[in-house]
């Protein structure tokens, strides 16, 4: 007998099967690809946002570009890196302060642009992106300076002892888009870091143990807020999860070091003395913000 055209119901059902096999199969590798290629992207922007440090402290004295400075008001506006740095990259955003009327960056397009983190609207110069934060300890944070008294220098190259191994820059977590305020740097304290003082008698030198625990669950510290963004505002958590390092590419994270050159690094991989402390040798009650660095050996 001739068979009729066309494919019966065992077929067509064992058809689907196979395509939804498949599809399980490979749905996973494509989004491990794209999150390759977003963390490739990343690591290209974090580097050229390092290397536009780098080329300001070569104008600059060879200081690297302060933290953020100002308060926000007429005569002093808000300055964060990401301005200062905008001339020596011609990358990313740049909008005009509606209080002092000033062109500011304010680190959510561009080469700022962390392509695995929060979308942000680009055109409101009210939000403040910094999907990447600077080392408080290398470069300053001046934010409420108005006077030169009140200034906090950053560290020059040369005052850097190992730069291969001091991160300069480092991929970082966002407030709430509806806060509208973001951190431009990144926490440095080391009890963020590790549960407990890992030093003897408040000297660095003498660290007895170094990492990061603080992305370990089973730290006193940790705070579920360290593995996503801080979507419900600052007091939601920790608030320093806005100012951490954020593991977002398969449990690692992007950074650029004081010499210039960028990796990634695996979460709990990264050392608290090792990468992150610098010993700035200079009177801790300089600068307005001087609690800023509350704990950090002068």
């Amino acid at each position: 007998m001739k068979r009729p055209y066309g494919f019966t119901l065992i077929e067509l059902l064992v058809v689907i099967a196979i395509i939804a096999i498949l599809a399980a199969i490979l749905f996973p590798v494509f989004a491990q690809a794209k999150l390759a290629a977003k963390k490739t992207a990343c690591l290209s922007n974090l580097k050229q946002a390092g290397l536009g440090a780098l080329m300001y402290a070569g104008d600059a004295d060879d200081a690297f570009p302060l933290a953020e400075y100002g308060n926000g008001s007429v005569n002093y506006p808000h300055v964060t890196w990401t301005t200062t740095v905008y001339p020596y990259v011609k990358n990313g955003d740049q909008l005009v302060d509606p209080v002092s009327g000033q062109k500011v960056s304010t680190g959510k397009a561009g080469i700022y642009l962390d392509p695995a983190g929060p979308s942000l609207s680009q055109t409101d110069v009210r939000i403040e992106g910094y999907y990447f934060g600077v080392n408080r300890l290398i470069c300053a944070d001046d934010y409420g300076a108005t006077t030169p008294d009140q200034i906090v220098p950053s560290m020059s190259q040369t005052q850097i002892d190992a730069p291969a191994d001091k991160i300069l820059m480092a991929e970082k977590g966002l407030n709430s888009p509806a806060n509208m305020w973001n951190y431009p740097w990144f926490v440095d304290w080391q009890f963020q870091y590790i549960d407990s003082i890992a030093h003897v008698s408040g000297n660095p030198s003498t660290v007895y143990r170094d990492g990061d625990t603080s992305q370990d669950p089973g730290s006193p510290i940790y705070s579920p807020q360290y593995d996503t963004d801080c979507v419900s505002g600052f007091d939601d958590g920790h608030w320093e999860c806005a100012a951490h390092p954020r593991y977002r590419y398969s449990k690692n994270a992007v950074f650029t070091f004081s010499d210039g050159h960028s990796k990634t690094i695996t979460r709990g991989g990264l050392k608290w003395y090792k990468n992150i402390y610098v010993q700035r040798s200079m009177p801790s009650t300089a600068g307005t913000y001087s609690w800023y660095y509350f704990g950090e050996p002068y």
